[in-house]
């Protein structure tokens, strides 16, 4: 990296103190000194504040009646003042000492806008690693959706940022609809090599409510209909053979739920959109 960069810490948190006392000192042991840490907090009751207090974080206040996810990435932005702003939900957690440093790395190239940090989970983006996952436009929507920035682990270039805020009105997608409008801007986004874990483990309604949650946001925002998986009496057979009844079952339950929620995007688009706390 040719010169030294200031970079901000924006985390997202809800009564999450209990994955803030790890990923809190996970930022402290980084070899990469950020200039400081945001929290921007939604009316936690746990012990967060006093977290963010013991390890020198500034805490923005956004009552859960003005809570969206744009609303906190740009209330937390604004209250920041590093070129380089890294996003993280209180759930992720920073695998190793060098995260900011290899985060910062593709930002030698003054055309990137942003990086996606690579989420240990998608297990497609750990077999696909060599291929790199570079962003122009023109490029299908659903390609951002699958290599675009995260605002759960994610660094903007500050300036782009300034020309380009998150939309406060959106349930959800607000990355990706964010990196549409950079790549249109004619911006680049990089997938870097910093990996990082959600931590938080949700249970099978809470998971399929969020994914359609993004899924009615993308159709409202776009009219696109996110592909919808239908039910596989093959996979589930093969569960059934190489797992647990138990896992049998929860995929079963998993795969019919999204389908009927999926489904019915058209008609759940005809009701207003809904804001008011951080769920995910």
């Amino acid at each position: 990296m040719s010169e030294k960069r200031t970079v901000s810490i924006v985390i997202r948190n809800r009564n999450e103190a209990s994955m803030l006392a790890k990923i809190l000192p996970a930022l402290a042991a980084q070899e990469y000194d950020a200039k400081e840490i945001i929290l921007v907090d939604n009316e936690s009751t746990d012990g967060s504040l006093a977290l963010a207090d013991h390890f020198g974080a500034r805490v923005v206040h956004l009552p859960k009646s003005q809570f969206s996810y744009g609303r906190a990435i740009n209330r937390g932005i604004e209250a920041s003042t590093g070129d380089f702003i890294l996003l993280l939900s209180a759930h992720s957690l920073p695998l190793g000492k060098d995260f900011i440093t290899k985060a910062l790395a593709k930002f030698d190239d003054p055309k990137v806008a942003a990086v996606r940090c690579m989420l240990v989970s998608k297990t497609a983006d750990l077999e696909n690693w060599v291929e790199g996952g570079r962003l122009t436009w023109p490029v299908d929507f659903f390609s951002i959706v699958q290599h675009g920035p995260i605002a759960s682990g994610c660094v903007l270039r500050r300036s782009v940022w300034e020309q380009i805020p998150f939309d406060e009105q959106l349930e959800a997608v607000e990355d990706k609809m964010w990196a549409m409008d950079a790549l249109r801007a004619g911006h680049v986004i990089e997938r870097s090599d910093a990996y990082y874990l959600h931590m938080r483990k949700r249970r099978l309604l809470e998971s399929v409510q969020i994914m359609n949650r993004e899924r009615l946001a993308v159709f409202r925002s776009t009219g696109k209909l996110w592909p919808v998986p239908m039910p596989s009496l093959l996979r589930l057979a093969k569960t059934v053979l190489l797992s647990t009844p138990k896992a049998a079952f929860e995929m079963a339950a998993r795969e019919i739920l999204m389908y009927c929620y999926f489904k019915s995007i058209p008609l759940q688009a005809r009701r207003g959109a809904r804001t008011g706390a951080i769920q995910d």
